[in-house]
Parts: structure tokens; sequence; C-alpha cells
């Protein structure tokens, strides 16, 4: 038989069934964090994904090689023809001739794939001692500029060209650095260039000085005007000794 406690409980169940009132409870207490700081809806953010990893075997680089054969100098007379095309400039058959005489340094692009194809030509330029050749326009100088040196200390540099449609980036400063390292390994005393008019603020950047105050009509080459411009090799490479 149930005891009297267990009949207690269940009167108390039955009088909640037929709609008597229950027995007072303790009102549930709302915590302070609902009342003072609402729930926020979640927001959902959407995170931009990276882009794609691109390997340095996948991007086009450039690369210095010398230019020593038939095949690269009828690439380097091409890229002559489209630059100074721009220039409306046609080269003399005397200047041409000059050519296998100097060290040749090309700036070829290697794209991704291409491994098996001729890389193409984009830059070039020039250097050539006296004790080898004959200066292009060593003549046109004043001659208390080449007192007192020897034929192998005088180097003339020339012929930057750069592909009028290259759009990439770091072209003119490779072929400037690959220059420096040529004099380094040369250490000439004297240094004479012929840059055009377009070229004339990049090379007084690189500390070399101009023959008068205006360019002259270029002897070898049509319808250009360079500047005769010099350097002594001590003083350019005094910031790379300090």
């Amino acid at each position: 038989m149930p005891g009297e406690k267990d009949r207690h409980q269940d009167d108390d169940t039955q009088q909640n069934s037929v709609g008597l009132n229950e027995p007072r409870r303790e009102p549930v207490r709302k915590s302070n964090q609902a009342t003072l700081s609402p729930v926020q809806p979640a927001v959902t953010t959407t995170q931009t994904a990276p882009g794609p990893f691109l390997s340095s075997a996948l991007r086009a680089r450039l690369e210095v090689r010398p230019i020593g054969t038939q095949t690269g100098f009828r690439e380097l007379a091409a890229l002559h023809r489209r630059t100074w095309k721009n220039l409306d400039v046609e080269e003399k058959r005397v200047h041409m001739i000059l050519w296998p005489l100097a060290l040749h340094f090309g700036l070829y692009e290697f794209r991704p794939g291409e491994a098996r194809k001729r890389p193409r030509l984009i830059g070039a330029f020039w250097a050539r001692s006296l004790a080898d050749a004959p200066l292009t326009l060593g003549h046109l100088y004043p001659a208390s500029l080449f007192r007192g040196l020897d034929a192998g200390d005088v180097w003339e540099f020339g012929g930057m060209v750069i592909e009028p449609d290259y759009q990439g980036k770091g072209l003119v400063k490779m072929m400037s650095e690959t220059a420096k390292l040529f004099l380094f390994s040369r250490r000439p005393k004297l240094i004479i260039t012929n840059p055009v008019e377009a070229l004339y603020d990049l090379y007084r950047q690189f500390g070399l000085k101009a023959v008068g105050n205006r360019p002259i009509a270029h002897p070898h080459a049509y319808n250009v005007k360079v500047w005769l411009m010099y350097g002594d090799f001590e003083k350019l490479a005094q910031p790379y000794f300090m």
C-alpha cells in the first residue's frame, strides 16, 4: 500500500490536472547577460582565397649571354632596326662592320614552357677596348682626355638597344648591373660612351660626364644625335669600395 506521503503527492497531481491553482513557484531569473546585451545574429564573413602560388620555374626570366654567332648577330641587327626605326635612324655600313670587333652582350627572355625554343633577344650592348678595335667616336674627344693612357686602358661602351614592345621590368637595371660587372673584371682607366639624346639622363645618373653642352650628329648613323660622355673608372668605382 502506498504511504501517506505518496497519497498527498497523487492528490496534488490530480488537482493540477483539473485546472486548480498550482502551488506558488519562484519566477525564473533572467541572466544579466541576456538583459544587458541581446543576442546578436552571427555575422558571416567571406574570406578571400589567396592567389595561386606561382613557382619561379613558371615565370619568365632574363639572362645575359654573350653574342658571338651569326644567328646572334642577325637577331641583333633586327633588334637594332626595330629599336632605331622609332627614332628614324639608319646605320651606315661602316658602323656595322665594327660590330664583330666588340664584345656583345645580349639580354634574353626565357619563357616557361619554351625550354627548347631559342629565347628572344630583348636588349643588348657592346664593349670594346682601344687595344682590340678602333673606337667608334674616339677621334671626336679632346686629345687631352687620353694623355698618359695605354690603348688597353680605354674602353668604349655602346649599342644599347631595348625591344620596343617589351613589357617586363628590370631590363635596364640588369643591363647596367651587367656593365658594372664587366667593368670591374676589366678595370679600365677611362670609359667613353655615346648615348642617344633620350638616354642622356640615364648615363648621367651613372656618374658619366659630357664633353660640351649639346649632342652631336652621329658620323656613322643617319638622323641621330649622341652625347660624347666619359668617366674615370676609379672615381666611378669608389662607392663600391667604401
